[in-house]
């Protein structure tokens, strides 16, 4: 394996804490253009950014700087704070340029809830939430989006659970956050180029609902592929699996940056 660097960084501050990225670097001066930004899952209320560290640093040995983030989870804030913590992290790469990272691109992935903004953030780049942040003159744009198994509908969601929690408040009391939330709803001609991937055996969710976010995006003349593997909710995290979805974001991006 070629040498990776991991770094952190605190790329937002909060009034609760700081947010931190962890990023990892190719150890040959000649990296990709595309940068990679990762998202975990957690029902929105719990998950941590290292969740995506071997990932990282499997793409970094392939030349992408990879970074995988902290967001406000719903316990500490809710709805559009996590969605605006993904946004600013888009803009401290593009403004800072953290450890001479140049990117000329960025690619946003995410597993389950991590799917879901990551899917929010793609698609609401031009329109929506906006962080209160250092870089208000910087684009939220993103130039790909890699999902896992995630919820792209929150329409139709219980009264009561996790997605209430998230959006503060059940579909009763705040209708119109459960249609501004969800990816499938903001879906324009503009969404950058879409890799999904739902596992058969998913116990969490359900992959009819990611197969109509596919057709949504195909209605819209939006280039989407669907990948549905043998496995559970977190599938893509052993072998083969592992490498094979890793092989799989390397020839998207391929695809993005030509």
């Amino acid at each position: 394996m070629d040498a990776v660097t991991a770094k952190q960084e605190v790329f937002k501050q909060t009034s609760g804490r700081d947010l931190f990225a962890n990023v990892f670097l190719p150890s040959t001066d000649d990296w990709r253009r595309t940068v990679i930004i990762h998202v975990h899952g957690g029902v929105w209320n719990r998950g941590d950014r290292s969740f995506f560290d071997d990932r990282c640093r499997a793409l970094a040995e392939q030349a992408f700087p990879a970074l995988t983030i902290d967001y406000r989870l719903s316990g500490e804030a809710t709805y559009p704070a996590a969605l605006n913590d993904i946004k600013s992290a888009v803009r401290w790469v593009r403004s800072e340029q953290p450890f001479d990272i140049s990117p000329h691109q960025i690619v946003l992935c995410g597993h389950s809830a991590g799917a879901h903004l990551a899917a929010l953030t793609a698609a609401t780049a031009r329109s929506g939430p906006t962080p209160n942040d250092e870089y208000e003159d910087t684009a939220t744009t993103v130039d790909g989006l890699i999902g896992f198994d995630g919820p792209y509908d929150c329409l139709g969601a219980e009264e009561d659970g996790e997605t209430a929690d998230f959006l503060g408040g059940s579909p009763t009391e705040v209708p119109e956050r459960y249609r501004e939330a969800s990816p499938r709803e903001r879906v324009t001609s503009a969404h950058p180029p879409t890799l999904l991937y739902h596992a058969e055996d998913d116990e969490w969710l359900t992959m009819r609902e990611t197969r109509a976010y596919r057709d949504v995006l195909n209605i819209a003349g939006v280039d989407v592929e669907l990948y549905t593997p043998p496995g559970d909710h977190f599938f893509f995290t052993e072998e083969p699996w592992f490498e094979r979805t890793v092989n799989q974001t390397v020839d998207f991006i391929d695809r993005v940056e030509s």
